[in-house]
């Protein structure tokens, strides 16, 4: 029960930071907007470590984490680069194509056994997705070679990683797993920060850091939820429903930017709300 709740927190607060934080990417910079976000979001981790008070796992992890904290890292940057560069409803379903990655890992190789219902759930979920897809790649085909698509697939196979080295970090304790993992990938994200700056390819306006920071403190809240999720139940199923955050991303930017659904795209969704109904009851 509780996998899935916070699985579908989770999945709801990175729909509303995924949707503001493409917004400060088109307005700023893609990677202020990573740096930033995870500079913020490790403030409530460390207090939250803190108060609870939980021992520290060892560093029998550590390769765990330095893949978890570079995959986290530059999967987060070439995300919102795509977002920068694509239609918002496009671009944030096909990152949710990286639960298949997962869960084919977690049953096949790493022993986890869902449902017959749950397997079907998340087949559903995943066909879902990949029916918005295929289509978004159809209609941003006028982008190019390096258009919004193709850096979105490449941030599907980063992404696919991060997942499966999380679920291994954190599953003595969430957050000293994100705790670790923010500890390697926000040193990465800040040398590169202080390349682009150097550079003159990025910069950082007055007032960027308060406009960015409810980004980070959303992202980090989902994160803490799902490493809690994958530490509760299968890594399967909490990635399947974590992952659909797509839907919340859609809905935001077809109010508040006037982006409108295809058909193809409404019935994906559709199949991807009727998967999470299969996980529940199975």
């Amino acid at each position: 029960m509780w996998t899935l709740v916070l699985s579908l927190g989770a999945a709801t607060t990175w729909g509303v930071a995924d949707f503001v934080g493409a917004l400060r990417a088109r307005a700023y910079s893609p990677l202020l907007v990573a740096v930033y976000s995870e500079v913020v979001g490790m403030v409530p981790v460390l207090a939250a470590l803190f108060l609870v008070g939980d021992a520290f796992p060892g560093w029998d992890h550590l390769p765990w984490a330095v893949i978890a904290g570079i995959t986290g890292s530059v999967g987060h940057v070439v995300f919102f680069i795509a977002l920068s560069r694509g239609p918002i409803g496009v671009i944030a379903p096909i990152f949710a194509c990286s639960s298949a990655g997962p869960a084919v890992i977690a049953v096949v190789l790493l022993g986890e056994r869902p449902t017959i219902i749950q397997l079907a759930g998340i087949a559903v979920a995943i066909a879902g997705v990949v029916l918005v897809s295929r289509h978004a790649g159809e209609r941003d085909l006028k982008h190019g070679k390096y258009g919004a698509v193709p850096i979105a697939l490449v941030g599907v196979a980063i992404l696919t990683l991060f997942y499966v080295s999380m679920d291994q970090l954190a599953a003595e304790s969430p957050l000293w797993g994100v705790t670790m993992q923010r500890s390697f990938g926000l040193p990465l994200l800040l040398i590169l920060l202080a390349i682009g700056l150097r550079r003159g390819t990025t910069s950082a306006p007055r007032g960027s850091f308060t406009a960015i920071a409810p980004v980070g403190l959303m992202d980090t809240a989902a994160f803490v939820g799902f490493a809690y999720a994958t530490s509760l139940g299968n890594l399967s199923v909490a990635v399947v429903l974590s992952s659909l955050y797509p839907v919340v991303t859609i809905l935001l930017a077809r109010i508040k930017l006037d982006e409108r659904l295809s058909t193809v795209q409404r019935i994906g969704a559709g199949f991807a709300l009727l998967g999470v109904v299969a996980i529940v009851l199975g």
